[in-house]
């Protein structure tokens, strides 16, 4: 299970700031950041987003378990009129984009999120403890300029 830096899990007390959750580089650690998204966006009343925002996390979090290999965490940063999701981890390695065939079953991951996100990209971790760099995407909130105002599966292609 991860460890619950701030405001997530039963009787949590909402916070303003930041809400961040460890987890390790196990499989099962993927679906835990899932729930922790979800859990996070609804309490903070932002359920046009969870299912986008759910999918970008997966798919970072996917990559921080098969290829950095190190404990990671996710950070969910609420802007006034953007959200901003941060996997840090323990590889200095960043990610890339990867050409792969049609029947690869991975590699899609950072295409999809350059795809669906305002914006991404990556940073040297130096202030926390235990992790090299953080990925980081931003989306705009419901109202904000650039939301999504239609079905955002429609943008994959």
């Amino acid at each position: 299970m991860g460890k619950i830096v701030a405001g997530y899990g039963k009787g949590m007390v909402t916070v303003s700031g930041p809400q961040r959750l460890d987890l390790q580089a196990e499989p099962a650690s993927v679906g835990e950041a899932r729930r922790f998204v979800r859990h996070v966006l609804v309490d903070w009343g932002l359920d046009e987003a969870v299912e986008l925002v759910t999918l970008l996390v997966s798919e970072l979090a996917t990559n921080a378990v098969l290829h950095a290999r190190t404990a990671y965490a996710v950070v969910l940063s609420k802007g006034v009129d953007h959200l901003t999701v941060e996997v840090l981890d323990g590889s200095s390695v960043p990610p890339r984009h990867r050409q792969n065939s049609a029947a690869a079953a991975t590699g899609r991951g950072v295409a999809m999120v350059d795809q669906l996100a305002t914006s991404w990209g990556t940073h040297q971790s130096a202030v926390l403890p235990g992790f090299a760099k953080g990925v980081w995407f931003t989306v705009p909130l419901a109202g904000a300029p650039g939301a999504w105002s239609g079905d955002w599966l429609d943008q994959l292609g």
